[in-house]
């Protein structure tokens, strides 16, 4: 067996991994709302966000099949998986630290810096796709500051409507605009952050609806097994905002997110839908959102910054290995 079939079947292996975490980490946001204004029990939380996120990977995900798979080109098959294989290694290595710091980060801030950084250093053994680059860049601005946005005209207009009706129905209504806001933040959260995943999963194997399946079951696995950290972190520490602010932020980071996911363009999920948290927490921003918000910031700067350069370290190793 030849070089290749191992860096590709690697591929497939460490995008599982991937999947595994960023199912812990990406949905940490839905899962600590609804916990925390107990919208539902715990158990049901993880029950439903697991099982919704998986439809959206096996549903939804396929708008993003070209987002990693076609970012890296050359006219050798080897260097575009060995290029990805450690872009996808490096970029894991970053969300375990930052999952086990119980610290929400950006996946494809790092699979995308990452692909820059190797791209500098590679003596033109492959190119970058920068116009998708750059779109992709861009909506890491847009995004959260559209939330923003987005999140305080939603909030008004549920605060209006809900002022025209009694106390019971006004907590009918909150529990089941947060239900549903949270399901679809699940739910874009797998056609969106898994979905670059399998667009990774894909130059290593070139079957979606095998790679969408696998790794939506890794993903749900993983809101089992580690997000609870995390969903503290932002649904007891940064969304004090209650049934109606919790409704808004949700609302305004799912809408733009699956926007931006039809539109086939990869985006942070967690830093759009904390745009809406935070623009709602700015009008009350105590000091316990305030040290929150530098620890959730700290991490969206430093985790390109470690996964750019434990690529360049895994791309060097693998090639000498390699004999390349």
């Amino acid at each position: 067996m030849n070089s290749l079939f191992f860096l590709d079947v690697g591929i497939f292996v460490v995008g599982a991994v991937a999947s595994f975490l960023v199912g812990a980490n990406n949905t940490a946001t839905s899962l600590g709302i609804l916990v925390s204004t107990r919208a539902l029990t715990p158990k049901k939380s993880f029950l439903y966000t697991a099982l919704v996120s998986f439809l959206g990977t096996v549903i939804n995900s396929k708008s993003l099949e070209g987002s990693v798979k076609n970012l890296i080109q050359s006219d050798y098959k080897i260097y575009v998986s060995l290029a990805v294989l450690t872009i996808v290694s490096a970029s894991s290595v970053a969300f375990y630290l930052l999952n086990k710091s119980g610290i929400p980060s950006s996946l494809s801030q790092m699979v995308y810096i990452s692909a820059a950084s190797l791209f500098l250093v590679s003596q033109n053994e492959f190119t970058i796709d920068w116009v998708k680059f750059y779109v992709t860049a861009i909506s890491w601005i847009v995004s959260p500051l559209s939330a923003i946005a987005l999140s305080l005209i939603i909030f008004r207009s549920l605060k209006y409507i809900s002022t025209t009706n009694s106390l019971v129905i006004q907590m009918r209504f909150y529990r089941t605009f947060i239900l549903i806001a949270s399901l679809i933040n699940a739910y874009v959260v797998g056609a969106n952050a898994i979905g670059v995943l399998v667009s990774v999963g894909l130059v290593g194997i070139n079957d979606y609806y095998l790679v969408a399946t696998v790794y939506g079951i890794s993903s749900a696995i993983g809101i089992y097994v580690s997000s609870l950290k995390p969903s503290i972190v932002v649904g007891f520490r940064i969304a004090k905002l209650g049934y109606l602010g919790a409704s808004s932020a949700l609302i305004s980071g799912g809408t733009l997110s699956e926007v931006f996911t039809l539109l086939g363009i990869p985006i942070s999920i967690t830093q759009t839908i904390l745009g809406g948290i935070i623009g709602l927490s700015l009008r009350n921003l105590s000091r316990d959102v305030i040290k929150q918000l530098i620890q959730v910031t700290k991490g969206w700067l430093t985790s390109p910054v470690i996964s750019a350069v434990a690529s360049l370290a895994i791309y060097g190793v693998l090639k000498s290995l390699l004999g390349l």
